[in-house]
């Protein structure tokens, strides 16, 4: 797992042990229920986007403003600080991972660093990662949970994944609520680039 965040403050491997199980159980399991939930959330996509070529396999879905609000608010964040996110995140859920099921089958890398989000009179850019959102965890009116369970709550910003591998994670594309975009994705197969486009997606509003 990549590096956890880099403050002043205590970081997520200085808190008690049973704290920081009792965070990350909590980050799991509501990610568990919003992936059960985000369809009948949103009705302008029934459906969660799939894909499953090239050794990746991948699910998304956006979640609708309800739910990012009753997530953040429920990990600490002040409700201020929840509505910013709602108004500039775009989050969607994911999962994420290798295709493959035999043993001896190539790995399969995700950097996320790689997309591009291309939205109509705005520049292409990338998803906002983890390492986008440490100005925001750094502020000292942020509670330490709460920002050790937005870290978690993120997809991992570069994974790599053995055959059957596969993570879950948030995914943030830095747009305001309602806005339609094209999300262009690449990984890599036993280090050979593939790409594909997903047309027509759309911040919830």
């Amino acid at each position: 797992m990549a590096a956890l965040i880099d403050s002043k403050r205590n970081t997520f491997f200085g808190l008690a042990e049973g704290r920081r199980e009792r965070v990350l159980l909590r980050s799991a399991l509501a990610l568990t229920c919003i992936a059960g939930s985000t369809s009948a959330a949103l009705p302008q996509r029934a459906e969660p986007v799939r894909i499953e070529r090239d050794g990746l396999k991948f699910e998304l879905a956006a979640l609708s403003q309800d739910q990012v609000r009753a997530f953040f608010l429920a990990r600490g964040f002040a409700a201020q600080q929840v509505e910013q996110i709602v108004e500039t995140a775009c989050l969607h859920r994911s999962a994420i991972g290798s295709a493959f099921t035999i043993a001896e089958a190539p790995e399969v890398r995700v950097a996320l660093t790689e997309w591009q989000v291309a939205a109509a009179g705005k520049e292409p850019h990338s998803p906002k990662v983890r390492e986008d959102w440490e100005t925001v965890w750094k502020r000292p009116d942020i509670p330490e949970d709460a920002a050790t369970a937005f870290y978690w709550a993120l997809f991992p910003t570069d994974q790599t994944f053995k055959p059957t591998d596969y993570n879950w994670g948030f995914l943030t594309f830095g747009l305001p609520p309602g806005t339609v975009f094209d999300l262009r994705i690449v990984w890599r197969t036993d280090g050979t680039a593939h790409r594909t486009t997903i047309e027509g997606l759309q911040c919830a509003q």
